[in-house]
């Protein structure tokens, strides 16, 4: 099957403390949150790697959402681990430890059948396991993620993955970082400039903003009264926009639309701690706080 989205993310094995809670090897990565808000809206395919730790009882919960794992690569390796926690609000993640050691034997080898999908959706990873992606598929569309560790490390391979990429997802503080300058107007001027026609700028409690060359917009994020862990909230938000576009053409009116979906599983995935929520997400909840965001009853 040829997906509408592939969604190249790693998986994790994450030790993972916040105000509320605190838990270790508890199932994390980018993979798990990206596909799974991609696979509400269409067939995704997800790309990775998981080691001999990685509990098979996840895996089946993937593809329980329908999620084509057959590109899911299995080695003899510890699973990709982090290790960190939250404090106060809980705006920015500490990190204690990292364990990459998989990467080290993993080539991102994609299945043939997986390489044309429509919509390709890069996680944030090493810029060049990203161009490692970019070199097997051809998409119509494609996106990416970053952070800070690779705009202080990489950011010349960066630059060439940004400057294949229709949409970029940042969140704020990188934005700034990765633009050199703290007005994210003019940050997100400086980044549209290295290629992407949209840059997505992330900002947490405070929504997100759309820019292009022709338009800035700012949308709210969906208000949550229980906030548990914002792991993952990013990348649920990137999953689906892109899973929600991957259909459709890629204009600023369904970049809106989607951004509304991407805000309201975001919120289904800060309510719980770590996957436990977006695990066991339903369309129909989405839709509600969709509703909800864009003008119907209970508008926040």
């Amino acid at each position: 099957m040829v997906p509408r989205i592939l969604v190249a993310g790693g998986l994790a094995l994450d030790n993972l403390k916040t105000p509320k809670r605190s838990e270790e090897r508890i199932v994390g990565g980018a993979g798990v949150y990206s596909s799974i808000s991609s696979s509400i809206f269409a067939d995704t395919a997800l790309v990775a790697a998981i080691g001999n730790d990685f509990p098979k009882t996840i895996l089946e919960e993937i593809k329980r959402h329908g999620i084509d794992i057959q590109s899911v690569s299995e080695l003899d390796y510890p699973t990709f681990h982090w290790s960190g926690e939250y404090k106060g609000d809980m705006s920015q993640a500490i990190t204690h430890k990292t364990d990459f050691r998989i990467n080290e034997h993993y080539d991102w080898n994609i299945e043939k059948q997986h390489r044309e999908p429509h919509v390709l959706l890069l996680c944030n990873n090493d810029p060049n396991i990203q161009l490692r992606i970019l070199e097997q598929t051809e998409a119509e569309t494609i996106a990416m993620d970053t952070m800070n560790l690779w705009i202080d490390i990489a950011t010349d391979k960066l630059d060439l993955v940004v400057s294949q990429v229709k949409i970029l997802f940042i969140n704020d503080a990188e934005a700034q970082q990765y633009a050199k300058c703290n007005n994210l107007d003019e940050a997100a001027t400086t980044l549209l400039a290295k290629g992407p026609e949209f840059v997505i700028i992330k900002r947490g409690e405070h929504g997100a903003s759309l820019y292009s060359k022709k338009m800035t917009k700012h949308l709210p994020a969906f208000r949550v009264d229980d906030f548990v862990d914002p792991t993952g909230a990013g990348d649920s938000f990137a999953g689906a926009v892109m899973g929600y576009l991957s259909d459709k053409n890629i204009d600023e009116e369904n970049l809106l639309i989607a951004m509304n979906y991407g805000a309201a599983v975001a919120s289904v995935t800060v309510e719980g701690f770590g996957t436990e929520s977006i695990m066991n997400i339903t369309k129909d909840e989405i839709d509600t706080r969709f509703r909800r965001l864009v003008g119907g009853p209970g508008r926040i």
